[in-house]
């Protein structure tokens, strides 16, 4: 798979986040809000974004969840060492090329549980080694929409901002994506209509993801 790494250093030493990092697959699909860290031993990690689950560990504690990740150790370790190396070398931008001529993308969509404004949610599969989860389609007043994983922070204003982590950067990709999401979304619907209804099948912990 091809794919360009864009770094942005930040200035404050006592910071134990050092950068941020965007990723482009195939000049299509970006992923933002990667940052590289540093340990109290000096040592540089790259980490996902992730968000809050309603969901505890065995000692109590908030589980924490991914917005999108590899899922192979092979691209995982490829990856994050590109990131660190385009981190070292103060590079702009490092544009990786595998020499493969096409990218395999595939989606998978659920029945929502916990939400009953959300019709679906699901995941975005790349190449088989990464993984966009909680893809949702939303239902509104002016028809179902594909919304991506979303984040949210606090405005100037004090009013709740949201931004996608992670979206399609080409009109011709967007469509594609967006449509094939909507196609197997209105396959779960119609797989409810049949059976009347459906029984949880799926556990994604998504219910802190925030949405519009």
């Amino acid at each position: 798979m091809n794919y360009s790494i864009k770094v942005n250093k930040l200035e404050k030493e006592n910071w134990s986040t050092k950068a941020f990092v965007s990723v482009v697959f195939e000049e299509s699909f970006k992923l933002t809000d990667i940052t590289i860290r540093e340990t109290k031993n000096g040592e540089t990690f790259v980490a996902m974004p992730g968000y809050k689950t309603s969901k505890k560990d065995e000692q109590g504690n908030p589980v924490y969840k991914n917005y999108f990740y590899p899922t192979t150790a092979e691209f995982r370790k490829e990856l994050y060492d590109n990131i660190i190396k385009a981190y070292e070398s103060n590079a702009k931008e490092l544009n990786i090329t595998s020499g493969k001529d096409k990218v395999s993308v595939s989606v998978a969509m659920y029945p929502c549980n916990f939400n009953e404004k959300i019709e679906s949610i699901g995941k975005i599969y790349i190449d088989k080694c990464f993984v966009i989860d909680g893809v949702r389609v939303i239902e509104s007043e002016k028809g179902s929409f594909v919304a991506m994983p979303t984040k949210t922070t606090e405005g100037k204003d004090g009013k709740t901002e949201y931004s996608e982590v992670c979206y399609p950067v080409t009109k011709e990709f967007r469509e594609q994506l967006y449509g094939e999401i909507m196609k197997k979304s209105n396959e779960v619907k119609e797989q409810k209509k049949e059976i009347g209804g459906f029984k949880p099948i799926r556990d994604f912990g998504d219910e802190k993801l925030p949405f519009r």
